[in-house]
Order: C-alpha cells, then sequence, then structure tokens
C-alpha cells in the first residue's frame, strides 16, 4: 500500500482515482444537524489504530481520531493536528509542526510526544501490527521488525509538545499520503496502558481526539455512535451531533430500512440497483480496490504448481461476477493493481492498462480445463478438494456461491466448499493462515502501485497465500531502493512486478470494486475517499 508525488500533485493523484464529497456542504448550512443514520456490511472488528486492518475500523478511527493530515475535500490533504511542516531538499526528513491546544477527550494535552508512542507503538513487534510496514518508509523501522533495534530507535522524535522530526530510511514520495492509515495516529501512553489488553476493544476503552466521540460499542454490539467533540481544535466546522451507525450484512434490511427513512446510507444488491438507478438518493462509489481470491500453498500444496492457480484464475467468468452477481457497477479485473490508481510518468497512461498481460488474466474455460489437468498430473492428482474461506455479508457469500460453480463446472476433478464466517473472525483465520482458497478484498491506503504490489512480497504479512517468486521481490527491492528517486525507473520495476503477478497467478484478481448505493440526498458533506478510510465525515451534515 503506498506512493506518489510531492505534496502538491498529491489532489491531482487522488482526485484522479475518483475521490468526491457527496455533495459539499453549503456556507449557510446550519449550526447543528439531524442525527445520520449510517451502515456497515460488516461487524466492528477493533478501535486500536495499531490493529485496524479493515474498512470498517478505518471509517471508525477515522472520524475519532486526529492524525497530523487527512484526505479531505476533493481527495486533497489537509493538515488536522499539523498545522504546518516541512521537508529537506534530501526527502528524508520531516519537521511537523502541531496546532496548540490540541486535546485529547478526557482533557489531557495532545502532544507530539503522542505521535511518538503511537508510531513506537504500532512499529513493536510484541504489538503485532500486520500495518507495522506502512512504517518501513522510517528509519530503523525494518530492523525494528526483525528485532535488531528497540522501538525507541525509531526515526521519529518529539523536538518539543509541538515539532514532531520525523527521519526516513530513504526518500519516499508517499509518505505523506500513508499519514492517514491508523497506525501512524496518535496514542495517549498512559491511557493506553492503563487500559492494556483491552484498549480498543470497546468505546469505554478508547480514546478520542478527532471530530466525533466514540460511544456505545461494548465490543460485540453493532450498534455505536460518533458524538460531535467539543475538545476538537476545530469544533466549529461539525454540523452533526450524532453520526447512529449499525451493522447491517443483510442488502434487503438495509433497503427496508432505507426505503423507511430509518436509514440514510446503504449499498445496494443486484436487483436492488436495478431498482435504484433513477432514484435521487442513487451513487457509485468508485473505489481503489481489488477483490481477488488467494490461494494458500501452505494448506494446500497443489497451489504450489503454476497451471493448477492459472487454471483455477481462468475457470472464473468474471464478466458475469461483475454485472450479476456482486452490484452492476463493479469492473471484472484484467490486472491486479485497479485502474485509475497511478498514471506512467512517461505518457500519463494508466498503469492497469499499460501493465496488463494480454490473456494472462480472464475468462477461458477450454484453457483452465486443459491447465488444470496438466497441473493435476504433475503433482499426480487425479482431483482436488479445497475450502473457500469468505465473509458473512450479502455480496461475499454470492460471490462464494459464484465461484463455487464456476470452478466445480469449469475444471473436472474440481470440488469446492464454502465457509462462511464474520469479518472478525476471517480476519483472524485469514491472518493465522487457517484457510485453503480466500475471497479477498484489497483497497489502497494511498494511490500507488506499490500499495498492492508490496503485498506479495515473500515475507509480507497479507501474503496469506505464502506465493513466492525471486524475480518479483526483485523487482520490487529496486522499486523501493536503488530507483526510489527515479520515478521512471520505478515505474518499470511496478510493471515488471505486476506482470509476474499476472503470469503466475500469484493471486487470481476478480473485479476491481466499487459500491453501488443510497445516501439520503438530505445528507451532505460526506467525503468518499477512493483510497484508506473509505468516508470522512468532519463536514457530514443532515438537514
Amino acid at each position: 500500500m503506498r506512493k506518489f508525488g510531492k505534496v502538491a500533485a498529491v489532489a491531482a493523484s487522488v482526485t484522479m482515482v475518483g475521490s468526491v464529497a457527496l455533495p459539499a456542504v453549503s456556507a449557510s448550512a446550519a449550526s447543528t444537524g439531524k442525527t445520520i443514520n449510517w451502515s456497515e456490511v460488516a461487524a466492528l472488528p477493533t478501535m486500536d489504530p495499531a490493529k485496524s486492518t479493515d474498512t470498517v475500523s478505518a471509517d471508525a478511527l477515522g472520524a475519532t481520531s486526529l492524525p497530523l493530515v487527512q484526505f479531505g475535500k476533493g481527495g486533497k490533504l489537509e493538515n488536522e493536528a499539523a498545522k504546518s511542516y516541512e521537508k529537506l531538499d534530501d526527502g528524508l526528513t520531516y519537521t511537523f509542526h502541531l496546532r496548540s491546544g490540541l486535546k485529547w477527550e478526557n482533557g489531557d494535552d495532545l502532544t507530539a510526544k503522542d505521535f511518538v508512542y503511537g508510531w513506537q507503538r504500532s512499529i513493536d513487534p510484541k504489538t503485532a501490527s500486520e500495518y507495522a510496514y506502512l512504517l518501513d518508509s522510517v528509519k530503523n523501522a525494518k530492523a525494528i521488525e526483525d528485532g535488531d533495534k528497540k522501538p525507541s530507535e525509531l526515526g521519529v522524535e518529539a523536538v518539543d509538545d509541538q515539532t514532531l522530526k520525523v527521519t526516513l530510511e530513504s526518500p519516499a514520495s508517499y509518505f505523506l499520503q500513508e499519514l492517514t492509515m491508523p497506525v501512524f495516529f496518535p496514542e495517549n501512553q498512559k491511557f493506553v496502558e492503563e487500559k492494556g489488553n483491552k484498549f480498543g476493544t470497546s468505546a469505554a476503552n478508547y480514546l478520542s481526539a478527532g471530530p466525533y466521540k466514540f460511544k456505545g460499542w461494548s465490543g460485540s454490539n453493532n450498534k455505536y455512535s460518533y458524538v460531535k467533540n467539543n475538545k476538537y481544535y476545530d469544533a466549529d466546522k461539525v454540523k452533526t451531533k450524532k453520526i447512529a451507525v449499525q451493522t447491517i450484512k443483510d442488502q434487503n434490511t438495509g433497503y427496508n430500512l432505507y426505503q423507511g427513512k430509518k436509514l440514510d446510507f446503504t449499498p445496494l444488491s443486484p436487483d436492488q440497483v436495478k431498482a435504484s438507478k433513477s432514484k435521487k438518493g442513487y451513487k457509485e462509489i468508485k473505489s481503489g480496490a481489488t477483490q481477488s481470491l488467494q490461494m494458500n500453498q501452505e494448506k494446500v500444496p497443489e497451489f504450489k504448481n503454476t497451471k493448477i492457480r492459472q487454471a483455477i484464475s481462468y475457470a472464473v467468468n468474471r464478466k458475469a461476477l461483475s454485472n450479476q452477481i456482486v452490484t452492476g457497477s463493479a469492473i471484472p479485473a484484467t490486472t491486479y493493481t485497479p485502474k485509475d490508481l497511478v498514471k506512467n510518468p512517461n505518457n500519463n497512461k494508466d498503469f492497469a492498462t499499460d501493465a496488463e498481460v494480454k490473456g494472462a488474466v480472464g475468462y477461458d474455460k477450454k484453457k483452465a480445463a486443459k491447465l488444470f489437468k496438466a497441473g493435476l498430473k504433475e503433482v499426480n492428482k487425479s482431483k482436488l478438494s479445497v475450502q473457500l474461506l469468505t465473509d458473512d455479508d450479502d455480496t461475499s457469500k454470492r460471490v462464494a456461491q459464484f465461484l463455487q460453480e464456476q470452478l466445480e463446472k469449469n475444471l473436472d476433478g474440481m470440488n469446492v466448499s464454502i465457509k462462511t464466517v464474520p469479518k472478525k473472525q476471517r480476519l483472524k483465520l485469514s491472518t493465522d493462515g487457517d484457510f485453503q482458497m480466500l475471497n479477498f478484498g484489497w483497497l489502497a491506503d494511498y494511490p500507488d502501485a506499490s500499495s498492492f504490489l508490496d503485498l506479495y512480497k515473500a515475507d509480507a504479512s497479507y501474503n496469506y497465500g505464502k506465493w513466492q517468486n525471486e524475480d518479483y521481490n526483485a523487482a520490487l527491492e529496486s522499486a523501493e531502493g536503488k530507483n526510489a528517486n527515479d520515478k521512471k525507473a520505478q515505474y518499470a520495476d511496478f510493471k515488471k512486478a505486476e506482470q509476474i503477478l499476472e503470469k503466475e497467478a500469484g493471486v487470481a484478481p476478480l473485479y476491481y470494486r466499487s459500491t453501488a448505493s443510497l445516501l439520503n440526498p438530505k445528507v451532505k458533506g460526506v467525503v468518499a475517499n477512493p483510497t484508506g478510510a473509505p468516508f470522512n465525515f468532519k463536514y457530514a451534515v443532515k438537514h
């Protein structure tokens, strides 16, 4: 999950992916709006910034935390805790000047030391943060992850209460965009240590500092709220007193609640899309995300065979999946890195279009059958039975059933069973490598090819399937090492890696995600982000 150009280029890079305000708040907006009733398709798994790995917790943390910078209106980076910053010409040192008078909701001062503690806790191997690798650009981060240095040696320093100095290992043009991710959020050391293992497990065990306070979550219930935080430095711009959030996995339930005016936002099923396209509140929210199929080589040794992986990829009719099963607004994938994420620095051509290996990712049932038969022969098998792990929301279940049907129909000797679990459990099973095949979605944390390609490095925490390729690793090492400051050479490295991933079927890309939804036209100012947290609620208001 990574990279792009200088700060001046950030707005263009994000807007290019489609960041939108839904819609903007007028200057004459009332000082306070009505309660907004929001929905999420999965249960909230954590409120620990170091442990957040999903879009639901990213939304909640984004609404209640105070990062240095944040994506705001028009996809532009806005200063939050930082009122200003400087970067030295060598690109290795950033100095952030924090606003004066910043407060945690309990009244404690929020200072540069809170950022130092938060970053050090995120990189500490004892925390076991899956997103710790996002800190790899910071000096000594990798050595700390490997156990060769202490977290206190991370290249971040509180010069004084309002000055944060960051030293990088090597220049990273995407660094500012990374700061919008929860692992870079501040943490109140006294509060975190007082709560211990309970930190982030409920509203009572979490401390807010952002536009909203977090209320009503026991750690297992499906309803909670964002309540306006009057201690937030920019509270005058927060027009909504309360956003009531509930988990609604069943799209029919969400649709009916929206129709009954008890819900202001709900994602739609394919049938609901057809019935809703003419409605005023209909929205198609694009995201820099790809849904894919991971194959676990440790649990199923047959997946080490390239022909078997390729056969599984070719056996799926992505057009039917996108148009009939998902929402009708998804796009069949032909690459792993999604479209409209990054451009070729030589000619401004889209990376996904430029890096696509024609015919490597797509539907070809004859080729699938031939490859599967040959692959089984090479591993001395006559059939293959696997279990597909998926989330328990409506869309995930429909996708899993479609994959099961496609694989069993198009691959003679293939048998697929489905294991459906809540998202929180699926995340744990994925992290533990306790699955055979995985219906896996990935949303870019920032607009750059590495935000996707880094996932399949040999030692990457999200390489759940344990696919490995030396040439792939070498291309990424070159891109993020010797060619880090050479945009054209770096682009060529990323393109090479993407093409290796496609040809080797290290993962089977399925479709580029977007969300067809209904949003109450009376709700204004919700910013939809194509990367990172899906939504920014700071400017949200309902009249």
